[in-house]
């Protein structure tokens, strides 16, 4: 029996973020919560069937292209450049960003061998002009800065417009963990070409 919890706890520590001791926790609540298991499994369908990845973009989505990629009203020029779908989902709730989004699906990082060549850089590339603006709102880490300063450099040579986000958010911030007014006003108050 205990093989069986532990193989259980395994799987849930496989998901990204999620401890050994909440994986346990998590496990525990369910086997004594089955209302709560009946509407997990409902989440799972949905996700399995329903949500997936804009194809342009790979924020979310339900009919592969996101809302905001095929909302015209929307400032097309503008794109801001992020990690992950978390990252974009951040923004996107301060509603101060009338954009568009452009997610690398991580950071360069050199100690777990992703290099720039396993990010979604050509699809970014695709997407923009010298009438474009690109944002960087990467974490203010080592990776983030690294991503940044590589993109940066792609943006000078190909004489494309591109700013960094404002200092408001500390260097080693991850964008999960920012309020929504330290986001606005780094986002107002964001860096142009070489200004940083």
């Amino acid at each position: 029996m205990e093989n069986k919890f532990d193989q259980v706890v395994e799987k849930f520590q496989n998901l990204q973020g999620i401890s050994k001791k909440t994986a346990q926790r998590l496990v525990m609540g369910l086997i004594n919560n089955p209302n709560t298991l009946k509407e997990l499994d409902e989440g799972l369908l949905m996700i399995k069937t329903k949500l997936g990845e804009c194809s342009t973009c790979f924020y979310l989505t339900i009919d592969g292209i996101c809302p905001i990629c095929s909302d015209s009203h929307r400032n097309q020029n503008q794109v801001m450049v992020v990690a992950n779908m978390m990252d974009a989902k951040i923004v996107e709730e301060s509603k101060t960003f009338n954009g568009i989004y452009a997610i690398l699906k991580g950071e360069i990082d050199l100690n777990k061998n992703i290099t720039p060549d396993k990010l979604k850089i050509p699809e970014l590339l695709m997407r923009v002009n010298q009438n474009s603006e690109l944002i960087f709102a990467l974490n203010a880490t080592f990776n983030g800065e690294l991503t940044a300063n590589y993109l940066r450099d792609i943006a000078r040579k190909n004489q494309i417009s591109y700013a960094r986000l404002a200092r408001g958010i500390p260097r080693g911030g991850v964008l999960d963990y920012i309020d929504e007014q330290t986001l606005k006003e780094a986002i107002r108050n964001r860096h142009k070409n070489d200004e940083e």
